[in-house]
């Protein structure tokens, strides 16, 4: 975990770089989706926000946005772009996935883009969010599935050697029985190609937790 963290904050001052080259044109087609789905709603989180690329992408559509991210480096980068653009509706905290501050039913919409596959334990995330979620509000389950094909997992393989390790490599099959046997209906699933597709869900909470 630790050696983790120290990755994300000595990375966080060439993260905006690496998505805009590497991931450049399946983070538009991210950022179109979004802003359609979420336009009009009342309170988000993101959580694993990074330096707020996603919330800032939607933040003129929406009331207020809470996002989080362990790494305090890539919210001191939020935070200071936040002010240069003045996206006041945004409050920016260092905060674990696994363990939200913010009481039961709190949001209208919780976006988990790009970090699931990251963590050990996925299971507690989907619980936490569940927990943090209106009874009808929407999750935005958004992963990048390493083991959809061969050359999906030889790319995983080598970004694991840069730091990037995806713990959980799943296919787009696989991740979505996972979020159903986590307690959430897909509503909308959607795979956004690329060298790793990504595959973006909406799903609301079923009963089962």
């Amino acid at each position: 975990m630790k050696s983790e963290l120290n990755f994300w904050n000595s990375f966080s001052g060439r993260y905006d770089k690496f998505i805009k080259y590497t991931l450049g044109k399946t983070y538009q087609k991210l950022y179109k989706k979004l802003r359609e789905d979420v336009t009009g709603s009342h309170h988000i989180l993101e959580i694993a926000t990074g330096t707020g690329l996603l919330s800032f992408e939607i933040c003129k559509l929406v009331h207020h946005i809470n996002a989080i991210d362990i790494a305090p480096e890539m919210i001191r980068i939020a935070q200071k772009k936040q002010a240069e653009m003045h996206a006041l509706n945004i409050d920016f905290q260092v905060g674990d996935t696994s363990n939200l501050q913010f009481r039961d039913g709190s949001f209208d919409k919780v976006i988990a883009s790009n970090v699931l596959h990251l963590l050990a334990d996925p299971d507690e995330a989907l619980s936490e969010i569940s927990r943090v979620l209106k009874p009808e509000g929407k999750a935005f389950l958004i992963t990048f599935c390493h083991g959809e094909n061969i050359r999906s997992r030889l790319l995983s393989r080598f970004m694991e050697l840069s730091g990037f390790k995806a713990r959980n490599r799943w296919t787009v099959k696989s991740y979505a029985t996972f979020i159903q046997a986590s307690g959430f209906e897909i509503q909308t699933m959607e795979i956004l190609p690329g060298k790793i597709p990504l595959v973006y869900i909406i799903a609301g909470k079923t009963n089962i937790r």
